[in-house]
């Protein structure tokens, strides 16, 4: 296995110099007692998996390096008295705005909301290296080890770079090749063109998140299923409506893809940290709300049927731009407030329940911490028939009193949808 590799374009732009939070918080619920040798000792294993986990990030001429490191230090362990049921958001925003020690430290670390029988478990990550799905498979790998001490975790030695990803032919074939470069031509003028004025970078304490549970979800579901619409579009239509109604006029909206289903070498539990998305098209819809969700539902799977198609081009095109790091940070740090939304669903999570000797008895939406890059981003997840939502802004963006009342109006939506006839 190399023992390093060079930042990919996309993790450069989200790492930016170290020192700008740019975290994912995932957070679960366990009930019953939880010993710490066994929990340090998960910790262990799980970073002995996954060999980003026992990287450092070093700087170096052009480009910073993922180092493999033969003695690691360990993933950090934070354990503070749980006093009460609302204590985990306390410490998660405590979290999220804290930026790793990357040069010195893995990049994730935990935190154990200890209250003898009723403990909150908090793993973080840094986005570079951590997508959702990457996160909740560390929390599942985490819980499972700490549980059954012998249970097997498999294991892999390569560090995600792009030969780990696209085929080695593929990356060879001069026709793709050309494409590649042909596209990231394209990209170097569109930063060209779209230039613009610095504006004020908004700070991470600007950001918040607003969750909710959403309770029992399985008539929703089910009329979900008999409407021939996804979770996803369904949530996106009652959320433009209500961004509408509260906020005024909504600009874009995207939908969070799973890239790892286009990347076929990618292991399913392997660390990745892209996230590419897909611009909604809600212009010319019908009228009525379970028309406006067909419609979008369809236009979206025919387009994401098609994304994979240019997504090993991209990859290639933006490990040419190097040299245009800096104009894509001030690009993302010159965005003005946005009046649009992201929507990202990490769909049903399928945790265990009851373990043999704790029971898990709630998932919380995951957070991501998305500044210096404005942007209104919703996550909802489900775990045991409850649906999980959170909106994560800033206040220039989005004031936290609108976030609140498009949250409650998007679950007045919802709920009149799944009771009424259209």
């Amino acid at each position: 296995m190399r023992n390093s590799r060079p930042l990919l374009l996309f993790e450069r732009t989200m790492y930016r110099d170290g020192r700008v939070p740019f975290t994912t918080v995932f957070t679960v619920q366990v009930a019953g007692e939880l010993n710490e040798t066994r929990l340090r000792q998960a910790l262990d294993r799980v970073q002995a998996k996954h060999p980003l986990l026992r990287c450092v990030i070093e700087e170096a001429v052009g480009v910073p390096r993922f180092v493999l490191l033969d003695r690691a230090a360990p993933i950090p362990l934070r354990v503070v008295t749980r006093n009460g049921e609302d204590d985990w958001q306390r410490e998660a925003r405590r979290e999220w705005v804290m930026p790793f020690e990357a040069s010195r430290q893995p990049l994730a670390r935990f935190v154990w909301l200890r209250g003898g029988d009723s403990n909150e478990l908090m793993l973080v990550a840094h986005h570079c290296i951590c997508d959702g799905f990457s996160g909740i498979n560390l929390v599942r790998e985490c819980l499972l080890a700490c549980d059954q001490p012998g249970a097997d975790l498999s294991s892999y030695d390569t560090l995600g770079g792009i030969e780990d990803i696209a085929p080695a032919a593929l990356l060879a074939d001069r026709r793709f090749l050309r494409r590649a470069r042909w596209k990231a031509r394209l990209f170097r003028l569109m930063l060209w063109l779209k230039r613009r004025r610095k504006s004020e970078r908004i700070a991470p304490d600007e950001m918040y998140f607003h969750r909710w549970s959403a309770g029992d979800a399985s008539a929703f579901m089910g009329r979900c299923r008999s409407e021939n619409v996804t979770v996803l579009t369904a949530v996106s239509v009652a959320f433009m409506q209500a961004f509408r109604e509260v906020h005024g006029r909504l600009g874009k909206i995207s939908a969070m893809v799973n890239a790892r289903r286009f990347l076929p070498q990618l292991r399913d539990d392997a660390m990745f940290g892209l996230v590419p998305s897909l611009a909604l098209r809600t212009k010319k819809l019908p009228s009525d709300f379970w028309s406006q969700a067909r419609a979008i539902r369809a236009d979206l799977a025919r387009r994401i049927d098609r994304f994979g198609v240019g997504l090993y081009e991209t990859f290639a095109a933006f490990e040419s731009l190097h040299d245009k790091y800096a104009s894509l940070i001030d690009y993302f740090e010159s965005a003005p407030a946005v009046r649009g939304l992201t929507m990202s669903n990490l769909g049903k999570l399928d945790f265990p329940q009851q373990y043999r000797t704790f029971r898990l008895t709630k998932v919380y939406s995951p957070l991501v911490m998305v500044s210096p890059t404005p942007a209104n981003t919703v996550v909802l997840s489900s775990f045991a028939g409850e649906m999980e939502f959170a909106i994560i802004s800033d206040e220039q963006s989005l004031p936290r009193a609108d976030a609140v009342a498009i949250s409650r109006r998007a679950a007045e939506i919802l709920e009149a949808c799944v009771v009424g006839s259209t």
